[in-house]
């Protein structure tokens, strides 16, 4: 425990303390937080100290917090009345539409926000800062800390936890899936800084183990074939999704996929020599198909099990178990991701159908983009697609690119008018490789500018964006998306060529 406070900066740390007391004082609690694997978990560690706390509250995951969702939000605290509201990852981008919106309201006495994404610029009337004062905001880029690879949401939600008792050490499991949900381990070899000194509390109580291993999704669950055919980080072409293909492939290898009792081998089965054998092979493979090497770099790598867990489930890797949340998230049922972190068996069952579901999504959506290709302007390449899901374009998006399907020399922007609800506002996700970042490429500060510029402009509002510089998304009216994907597409050329 004392790494973990040495970690981190004392200012924030006066701020778990406050928000610890104000939790502890609190009657009423409701709170909020995203869909994705991070805010599912960030949610569950919420509702599991509360709970050891003896509280009485609420929960609920948004889509996103926008013009729109904001009053939805406002009826759920009115109804519940509570005097405390939780944000967790999320907020710090709407900042000004929960101060106008919920710190208002006479019932909430204050609110917490625990964020790890960028903060945008904020309004300062007078009439309203009076109420900054109930918001107690804790973000790690307000304390020389970085949320997108230091801490996530999920890891600003334990500090919280771990802040109100130290019996929550256990909640580390939980941290890290969300960290991994939110690929904070892909910033370079496994994960640093605060996430780092979680691992290492977590692993002092028993709670993770980190190994080197093959980090395909369902090392511990699919059987051999499956493994490959539903491969799509990296993408597999002639594997992914095709199942005579995946099982010619280990026949030619001479590796047994089913054992003396004619039960099928999952990769954690298998002896050291066979899985050498493989991972030769796939390297062989992604080269002959990518003529790129770096493509095969993220083979191998920290894989963190779970060892309290059980067993062949996808609750024992936190990579697997993030995908399960992901899964619960993007098909619309991320209340179902929550009831699995807290271990609810029933949900469980219903999460493995909907996992199914959504790797089934992500390999169809991959194959179209292959088939349809994508648009090429001069800052950016477009994937427009009006059948994948709003939930899952940016995952998509993030694969093709990472698995050279679209190239990695501009950032891949994706539009899905298939929303999730029946908002007239349009969907784009952005995803930029890292050296990208490193030229002075920020999606996040692209898209935050354009949306100003553009709802300047028009003296309403037509666009929202947040997000980070590898990963950020904007909320657009159908008749503006055009626009702003010119203007977004002007602001990356003019970066890159001035890094030239």
């Amino acid at each position: 425990m004392e790494n973990l406070l040495e970690a981190l900066p004392e200012s924030m740390i006066e701020l778990l303390r406050e928000a610890s007391i104000v939790a502890k004082n609190a009657k009423k609690v409701m709170a909020f937080s995203h869909i994705d694997a991070d805010g599912i978990s960030a949610l569950a560690i919420i509702v599991r100290a509360l709970e050891h706390e003896e509280k009485e509250f609420e929960w609920r995951n948004i889509h996103q917090i926008n013009s729109e969702s904001i009053i939805e939000i406002k009826q759920e605290v009115e109804q519940f009345q509570p005097d405390l509201v939780i944000f967790t990852d999320f907020g710090t981008g709407q900042f000004n539409l929960i101060r106008n919106h919920i710190a208002v309201m006479d019932i909430v006495r204050k609110i917490i926000i625990l964020d790890h994404h960028l903060p945008q610029e904020r309004d300062n009337e007078d009439y309203q800062s009076i109420h900054q004062d109930k918001i107690i905001e804790i973000n790690p880029s307000h304390h020389d800390l970085s949320g997108s690879y230091d801490i996530s949401g999920s890891g600003m939600a334990f500090l919280f936890a771990i802040g109100l008792s130290t019996e929550n050490v256990d909640l580390t499991e939980l941290a890290i899936v969300g960290a991994t949900g939110d690929l904070q381990d892909f910033y370079g070899k496994g994960f640093t800084g605060v996430n780092k000194t979680i691992i290492e509390l977590g692993e002092a109580a028993g709670f993770l183990n980190v190994t080197r291993d093959l980090t395909f999704f369902g090392i511990n669950t699919r059987p051999l074939p499956y493994l490959l055919q539903y491969a799509t980080d990296p993408y597999l072409p002639g594997l992914t999704g095709e199942e005579a293909a995946c099982y010619s492939f280990f026949e030619d290898l001479g590796i047994a996929m089913k054992d003396a009792h004619d039960e099928w081998r999952t990769w954690v089965n298998l002896e050291s020599s066979e899985k050498q054998t493989i991972i030769q092979r796939l390297i062989q493979y992604i080269f002959e198909m990518y003529n790129d090497p770096r493509i095969a770099k993220g083979l191998i790598g920290d894989v963190i099990i779970l060892p309290k867990r059980p067993e062949r489930t996808e609750m024992r890797s936190a990579k697997e178990f993030s995908t399960l949340l992901n899964a619960c998230g993007r098909n619309k049922k991320p209340e179902v991701g929550v009831k699995i972190c807290l271990g609810n068996p029933e949900a469980i069952i219903e999460g493995r159908h909907l996992l199914q579901e959504h790797r089934k999504n992500l390999a169809t959506a991959l194959r179209r983009l292959e088939d349809e290709s994508y648009t090429t302007m001069d800052g950016l390449y477009l994937v427009d697609d009006p059948e994948t899901p709003d939930t899952i374009i940016g995952i998509v998006i993030g694969m093709a690119q990472g698995s050279r399907i679209v190239p990695i020399d501009k950032p891949i922007i994706g539009v899905s008018t298939n929303t999730s609800s029946d908002s007239p506002l349009v969907k784009l996700s952005g995803r930029a490789h890292k050296y990208l970042i490193k030229r002075g490429i920020s999606l996040k500060e692209t898209f935050v500018s354009v949306a100003e510029q553009m709802n300047e402009k028009y003296g309403t509002l037509v666009a929202e964006a947040g997000g980070h510089p590898m990963a950020a998304g904007a909320f657009i009216q159908k008749d503006y998306v055009e626009e702003f994907l010119i203007l977004s597409s002007a602001h990356f050329e003019k970066t890159l060529k001035s890094e030239k």
